[in-house]
């Protein structure tokens, strides 16, 4: 695990926003902020360790902290400061986990800003089908017996408000990893371990990050609901929560034109 070499993509120059996208998607997910975000910062996109175009060892080590530990060594090497986490879903759980160890291990100074888009926080809103992964057999079944196509289209139905937004090239884009060698065994390990055994420790320090914190919801996310947004606002101490109607789990996908300038102008108010 030391060596192993999380794949990435930056655009654009200035202070880094670090993306980090969700369980069994990749990078792609943050597509519609190319283009907007990198006239002014630098963008970093990263696929997750299993995911996208990273490496997918046959290994046990795709718990949070594991996907966490990667992600701070990144921040390491790439020596990112003034930096901003935006995190979507498990991703924003990962941001979530990420402020906790930078504060432990003395290095708050880094987190300039975090971005928290409909984001995984709390044990009672795991969605049923991340908890399904976690049962013996049925959780092999559901990974290596649904073909990577069904897989993609079946949880992008689930995430979008209006699934007639859902284009072909979606669903080919979101398929196409999840069928590569090594997919299914690093989706089946992530699910399994996705709820960490000090999940409510976790939780409890939510209160102690310091860092300006935009939350982003969609208001008729089905998969994990506005309550859990609004319960981060209230746990985090300096956050303002923005709610997007009509629109489920993936806001910068669905609502984009909404999206975006909610998260640009936090930016201009965390980087003037």
């Amino acid at each position: 695990m030391s060596t192993l070499e999380l794949y990435s993509e930056t655009y654009g120059q200035g202070d880094p926003l670090l993306c980090i996208h969700g369980f069994g998607a990749s990078l792609y997910s943050w597509r519609n902020l190319v283009e907007p975000l990198s006239q002014n910062y630098r963008l970093i996109l990263i696929d997750l360790k299993g995911s996208g175009k990273s490496p997918k060892p046959e290994d046990s080590r795709y718990s949070p902290l594991d996907h966490g530990e990667l992600l701070y060594r990144f921040i390491m090497k790439e020596d990112l400061r003034n930096l901003t986490l935006i995190g979507h879903s498990y991703g924003g759980a990962l941001s979530l986990l990420l402020a906790i160890m930078l504060s432990e291990r003395g290095e708050t100074a880094r987190l300039k800003s975090i971005i928290l888009v409909d984001a995984g926080a709390y044990r009672e809103y795991v969605p049923l089908f991340v908890k399904l992964l976690s049962v013996p057999v049925i959780n092999r079944l559901l990974i290596y017996l649904t073909p990577a196509k069904f897989k993609a289209k079946l949880v992008l139905k689930m995430a979008y408000y209006d699934p007639k937004k859902i284009t072909k090239e979606q669903i080919d884009n979101y398929a196409a990893p999840l069928a590569a060698p090594g997919a299914n065994h690093a989706l089946l390990e992530t699910g399994k371990q996705i709820v960490p055994p000090n999940f409510d420790e976790l939780v409890a320090k939510y209160k102690d990050i310091k860092a300006p914190t935009l939350v982003i919801w969609g208001k008729q996310d089905r998969l994990l609901p506005l309550k859990v947004g609004e319960l981060l606002d209230q746990d985090i101490p300096n956050s303002t929560l923005k709610i997007i109607d009509q629109c489920g789990h993936v806001p910068q996908e669905e609502q984009r034109e909404l999206t975006v300038p909610l998260v640009l102008d936090f930016l201009k108010q965390i980087y003037p």
